[in-house]
Parts: structure tokens; C-alpha cells; sequence
């Protein structure tokens, strides 16, 4: 049985149905640390992109 919320609106949903399963937080975590790690090493701008696009 799969655990939906209803129709996708941010387009990163891996189910077949377009249906919301999550995968939009998986998405924000990861762009999180991407721009925690592209700041630490001294692009702050790429960080601000990675973190608003």
C-alpha cells in the first residue's frame, strides 16, 4: 500500500501517478547540505543559488 497526499505541485514526485509521496523533502535536504557544503568551501554565491532554485 503506498502512503500518497494527493497530486504533486512541486514536480519532484517519483510516483508514476503524479501523486505526492515525499520525495520534495528528500529534495530540500539535500540541497541543504549542498549549500551548507558549497558556502564552508567559499562559493556563497552557488550556495544562495543551490538554496533558492
Amino acid at each position: 500500500m503506498r502512503n500518497t497526499v494527493g497530486a504533486c505541485q512541486c514536480g519532484y514526485t517519483t510516483d508514476p501517478e503524479k501523486n505526492c509521496n515525499g520525495t520534495h523533502k528528500v529534495v530540500k535536504a539535500v540541497k541543504e547540505d549542498m549549500a551548507e557544503k558549497l558556502a564552508a568551501n567559499g562559493f556563497p554565491h552557488a550556495a544562495e543559488y543551490v538554496k533558492n532554485n
